[in-house]
């Protein structure tokens, strides 16, 4: 039944593959193309559902058609339980008729026939060939002559080529070569007609390159040895289709006659044949388009040869061309000086055609395979440099998902940290009030007690106990302030720090009515920030402008703005104490005092304060001074936060 199913399908136009078991039929999935599979329940080796299961769990295989032959008890059960279903079942015993009408539906109408290319000189035999192959269910193509049949074999890629080994214009054995040297067409089967039985016809047949060679007698022979081929031939996919054009060929020699025997007799081989009558007329030709090889005498008018040969070989577009130099002479000189030049080989003339023809065709061959090997070692490159590319694309988001997760982490830890450490300086700093008031109660209280018992000695102790717990008060409040602002959000709106800075500065001369400080204040100077925040930066920075400007009479102190391209720098100057530039990334750290309490009093928090506020804004603050002669605190308060 198998056999029968199978020659029925071949009829309707479809091509098979039988299998007698699961082994057979895993082997044929995993090497052939197959569009539809008809499977038996009953196999000698295991199951067809089996098989079923296999075909729906494979990534290439799984919507591929399948019918099952079976009854139904046969696979009900099956079915049910492994959860898997075919395309269609079919019912057994089963109609062939209907299968193949069935496989139809599935796929539509059948593949184009095979195409077997003859080329015939005879138009009788070639008629009567092409007839009985064509019963057979092949499509074939017909060819007179050698030239017509490479055209032919160019643009229809038959499946199988059969070559009478005599005609007009050239013999078969040179079709099949020409054949051979096409890598589309290498692996096309090739059956060599010859009119002789004697071995070495078939020995000189399978040289050129021929699959089986058979003798022009039996029509029957010679379709059943093509059917053969056509079975045995390797389905596998192939390149991109390339046009099998004859082989240009330059042939160039200052000498009409011979050039025209020679172009003659390389047409007959079934080159495409163009002449130049000297070396310049030669680069000319080549730079209308390329050609396939070169046929240059080495003894010319004008440009010799060996010129044009080097003149050749230092252009990019014909450098890889085959170039034969022909000469009239063997001399060792002559030859070396042509292969210095460039020349791929060396031909006496004397040495006949059928030599030259050979080299020719073996040039050719030598130059196709190393494009062919080009080819594919720039496919491997390609290929690698495309792996490689994964594996880094690979590799960098690999890297990349680490480095975010440790960010993360590390974010997470860092704001636990810092809640912790605010918590901790807000704690600390909340529970030295009691004991610092504590202590200062008690010394006020001792002094108003026994004022009038103490001495001056004691006098001066408890003056300094309650100026140290002065000082310690007035640096827990300014930590507190600090982990006040660290914690406290950012209520962005429209602020005039022209109006801020009036207000500071007109508290700060009530404060000390006797000094005399010239303030200067732009006007207009509006930021969008938290006001609340951006009046505690003035606070600082105008306080420190006015305490270190102490010693100046007068004293000057100015707020402005500068323009840095597109950014606006806001900054408070005086002319007071400066500091040493070596010490300006240092005055933003907490604690930190370039002058001692006997010269100006102070925390060391203010300007960390100061900068904490800027940098939850999204801005910048920077100093510049010099010793005696001021400083310039400069700070940013972009629109939106940056960073």
């Amino acid at each position: 039944m198998r056999t029968d199913l199978a020659d029925a399908l071949e009829v309707g136009g479809f091509r098979t593959i039988t299998c007698a078991s699961l082994a057979e039929a895993r082997t044929a999935l995993r090497t052939r193309p197959v569009s539809l599979a008809i499977l038996d329940v009953e196999l000698p080796d295991g199951n067809g559902i089996d098989l079923l299961e296999l075909i729906r769990r494979d990534h290439v295989l799984h919507d591929m058609p399948v019918l099952v032959l079976a009854t139904y008890g046969q696979v009900s059960d099956l079915i049910i339980e492994k959860q898997i279903r075919a395309t269609d079942y079919v019912g057994k015993p089963y109609d062939i008729v209907k299968v193949v009408a069935q496989v139809r539906s599935l796929l539509g109408a059948p593949p184009v026939p095979e195409v077997v290319l003859v080329i015939d000189g005879d138009a009788k035999f070639r008629g009567e060939l092409c007839d009985a192959l064509g019963k057979l269910g092949f499509k074939t193509a017909a060819a007179a002559n050698g030239t017509e049949g490479l055209q032919l074999a160019a643009s229809q890629r038959p499946t199988a080529i059969i070559v009478d080994g005599a005609m007009t214009d050239m013999d078969g054995a040179s079709i099949v070569r020409r054949l051979r040297l096409e890598p589309t067409l290498r692996a096309t089967p090739c059956l060599l007609l010859s009119d002789s039985t004697a071995k070495d016809a078939e020995v000189r047949a399978l040289e050129a390159g021929a699959d089986s060679s058979v003798k022009k007698d039996d029509l029957g022979v010679i379709v059943a040895r093509a059917r053969a081929l056509l079975r045995s031939a390797a389905t596998m996919p192939t390149e991109t289709k390339r046009m099998l054009a004859p082989k240009r060929i330059l042939t160039v020699d200052d000498d009409p006659d011979y050039l025209e025997i020679l172009s003659g007799r390389l047409r007959k081989r079934g080159y495409d044949v163009e002449c130049a009558h000297s070396g310049e007329q030669a680069l000319e030709v080549l730079a209308q388009g390329p050609v396939d090889c070169i046929l240059l005498d080495r003894t010319m008018a004008g440009m010799g040869g060996v010129e044009a040969c080097r003149r050749i070989k230092d252009q990019p577009e014909t450098r890889d061309t085959p170039l034969i130099i022909l000469t009239a002479t063997e001399q060792r000189e002559a030859v070396i000086e042509g292969l210095a030049a460039g020349a791929d080989d060396f031909v006496s003339k004397a040495s006949g055609f059928d030599v030259l023809s050979a080299r020719v065709q073996a040039q050719i061959r030598r130059k196709q395979i190393e494009d062919e090997q080009r080819r594919v070692r720039e496919q491997l490159l390609r290929s690698e440099l495309e792996a490689s590319e994964a594996r880094a694309a690979k590799d960098l988001a690999e890297a990349r998902a680490v480095m975010a997760e440790e960010l993360a982490r590390a974010n997470v830890e860092l704001a636990q940290a810092n809640r912790e450490l605010e918590t901790f300086s807000y704690s600390v700093s909340h529970d030295l009030r009691a004991p610092l008031r504590t202590i200062s109660a008690f010394t006020q209280a001792l002094t108003e007690d026994l004022g009038d018992r103490l001495d001056e000695k004691a006098l001066d102790h408890i003056r300094r106990v309650l100026a140290a717990a002065s000082r310690m008060s007035d640096l827990i409040d300014a930590l507190l302030e600090l982990a006040r602002i660290s914690r406290v959000p950012i209520a962005r709106h429209r602020v005039e720090l022209s109006s801020l800075a009036s207000v500071v500065t007109e508290e700060l001369a009530r404060r000390e009515p006797t000094r005399k400080v010239e303030t200067r204040i732009a006007p207009n100077l509006v930021v969008a920030g938290d006001g609340r925040l951006l009046r505690i930066v003035l606070d600082n920075l105008l306080g420190n402008a006015w305490k270190f400007t102490a010693r100046r009479d007068p004293a000057h102190v100015e707020i402005g703005l500068d323009r840095d391209g597109p950014e606006t720098v806001y900054y408070v100057r005086d002319d007071g104490a400066g500091f040493e530039m070596s010490q300006a990334g240092r005055l933003f750290t907490p604690f930190h005092r370039l002058h001692t309490d006997s010269e100006f009093k102070g925390t060391g928090i203010g300007l960390a304060t100061v900068r904490r506020i800027i940098e939850r804004h999204g801005g910048r603050i920077w100093a510049e001074g010099a010793v005696g002669q001021g400083a310039k605190i400069s700070f940013t308060v972009p629109t939106e936060r940056t960073s």
